[in-house]
């Protein structure tokens, strides 16, 4: 192969790893089902139930293309009481794993959330979550332009030797959350420290092109009754979220039907998929399912779509002030 013709290859395969970096620099993990995901959705929501709470999670997106994205969270917390002041506390725990490289991202995050009664019917949560964030790649499974041999492929021996496979920074995030009985309104900011987002040691003009962007997220919905006679348990309830992290932006539309035991969801992601939900609660107790149809130019049958599923357990616990509204919050469970 000629060395010009080499040269090439080595630029153009520095530019797809930079692609690589910029999308990892662009995007994080999600969940369709956003609100069985609480405490990750929003450090605001920890310890809003009554007693202690366990959820899971595993989605596999996109599961026709190789090395499709596989993301598993957990999370635990509950309410504690400082004289009559309501708290929650939590840990949680994401991991992420996408592409032939093993490119395996983890979150650990210690919650914190301080619940003030506004009155009998009405409610504020101030949430605040941080911890680490680590990445690791498998460097020895990666390919570099100067291991293409004309003949034979990818058999030779790379000189790339900048690469650290490891890396470990702090994340912090915070949140907020106003609901009555009927509507609910929050946000969440996350990655405020902005923590670095390459394994490619070497200096860069701009460092901060390198770091992973804040996230603002803002969500809102309602619960409306269809049987006033059962205390909320059937119920329609609209949704809207959208996000931001620079410079991309998502709008998810959806709304649930409760009839409970079974919760049925349906949203709609801007230009990227379709998502049909259905849950079931039954005591402490809670099940859900999604698949997302990809309908961006991807196409679902490319992506085979995503699947999604959801266990969360609640232990319930004696109340012992105020708040008697917070059993019904409005906020969805799936």
């Amino acid at each position: 192969m000629p060395r010009n013709l080499l040269r090439m290859w080595r630029q153009v395969g520095y530019s797809l790893l930079g692609l690589g970096l910029a999308l990892l620099w662009a995007q994080d993990p999600q969940f369709s089902q956003f609100f069985a995901n609480q405490v990750i959705l929003s450090p605001a929501f920890t310890g809003i139930t009554e007693g202690p709470r366990l959820a899971l999670a595993y989605r596999m997106q996109w599961t026709a293309i190789p090395g499709y994205y596989r993301t598993f969270a957990a999370a635990y917390d509950q309410p504690i009481f400082f004289g009559r002041v309501r708290n929650g506390i939590g840990l949680s725990f994401m991991a992420d794993q996408a592409g032939e490289g093993n490119l395996t991202k983890l979150n650990v995050l210690l919650n914190y959330a301080l619940h003030i009664e506004l009155n009998r019917n009405s409610a504020l949560s101030l949430g605040l979550s941080g911890g680490i964030m680590q990445a690791s790649i498998d460097f020895y499974r990666l390919r570099f332009p100067d291991q293409i041999d004309p003949n034979a492929g990818f058999v030779l021996p790379t000189n790339e030797r900048n690469f650290f496979q490891n890396r470990i920074h702090e994340d912090v995030n915070a949140g907020a959350l106003y609901y009555n009985k009927y509507i609910y309104v929050g946000t969440s900011v996350m990655h405020i420290t902005q923590p670095q987002q390459r394994f490619y040691n070497v200096s860069l003009a701009n460092p901060a092109t390198a770091r992973l962007p804040i996230r603002a997220t803002f969500f809102a919905g309602a619960q409306i009754p269809i049987d006033r006679n059962r205390e909320g348990r059937q119920s329609i309830g609209p949704a809207i979220m959208y996000r931001i992290q620079q410079p991309f932006q998502q709008l998810d539309l959806g709304f649930y039907v409760n009839l409970d035991p079974i919760v049925i969801g349906v949203w709609y992601r801007n230009q990227d998929a379709i998502i049909g939900l259905v849950g079931l609660q039954k005591g402490m107790f809670r099940v859900g399912y999604s698949y997302d149809y990809t309908i961006s130019t991807l196409t679902n049958r490319i992506s085979a779509g995503s699947h999604e599923v959801s266990l969360v357990m609640e232990f319930d616990k004696e109340r012992r002030f105020g708040m008697k509204h917070r059993r019904n919050y409005p906020c969805p469970r799936f």
